[in-house]
């Protein structure tokens, strides 16, 4: 019978066994946030897929142990989350299943230096005993779907609106602009100074007109009620006529 190869993970920081990548997580040797689960998982659907028979104990190896990181990077991204009781109880109740499968993991590593190399006995042959037997109802299909819901449940990016802010004019920038306009025509009516400006620049141009006719700076006069205002200055300057 040929020894299965062992899943291993491959991602651009990392490549190695999924135990490893966990053990280097939880020493600080390797940011959460860095590594792709969804590919990881993705990975070992692959993997099973190309296989005759479902690895039982290899897959359940995995979901605890893709489960652990799921928690170390769900509370990595959302440090203020706040979980209903619920939640609180089913976040427990994984913690308290990962360190059992972790007390038994160390356990059976201490079991392997004991009894790994030559024993000065040797027991007699017996038939190993199943201490695990998987639910009739799991299939591929549905461990596929138990993954796919652990993918589906990863933090999602959310995208902001983006808002396009117009660049409006400053008052202090229109009463310059004003004030040169009208020293270099020597005369200009406030509609000639308006042209086919946005609504809020016009608005603007006529508070710049208050400000310079405050200051002395020009001098306004209106014809008639909502007619244009004529605009002069006192300081003439060489006339533009672009």
């Amino acid at each position: 019978m040929a020894v299965r190869e062992a899943f291993t993970v491959k991602t651009p920081l990392y490549e190695g066994p999924l135990d490893l990548l966990l053990e280097l997580i939880e020493k600080r040797k390797l940011l959460i946030n860095d590594i792709s689960l969804a590919a990881v998982a993705e990975e070992y659907i692959t993997k099973i897929n190309a296989l005759d028979a479902l690895p039982v104990a290899e897959t359940a190896q995995f979901i605890a142990l893709a489960a652990t990181l799921l928690l170390v990077k769900s509370r990595s991204l959302l440090p203020m989350l706040e979980l209903s009781p619920d939640e609180e109880r089913d976040i427990k109740e994984l913690q308290y299943r990962l360190e059992v499968y972790k007390i038994i993991k160390e356990a059976g590593r201490g079991l392997s230096r004991l009894f790994g190399g030559a024993q000065l006995y040797e027991g007699s042959w017996r038939e190993p005993e199943a201490l695990f037997l998987p639910d009739k109802s799991a299939t591929l299909e549905s461990l596929r779907a138990a993954v796919n819901m652990l993918i589906e449940g990863f933090p999602q990016t959310l995208a902001l609106p983006r808002v396009e802010v117009q660049r409006t004019i400053s008052l202090e920038d229109m009463v310059e602009n004003l004030s040169k306009r009208v020293t270099q025509a020597m005369r200009l009516s406030f509609k000639e100074f308006a042209g086919k400006k946005e609504k809020t620049e016009v608005i603007v141009g006529f508070l710049a007109l208050l400000e310079l006719v405050k200051q002395g700076i020009i001098r306004a006069s209106q014809q008639k009620e909502f007619g244009d205002i004529m605009l002069e200055s006192d300081s003439v300057s060489t006339p533009s006529y672009e």
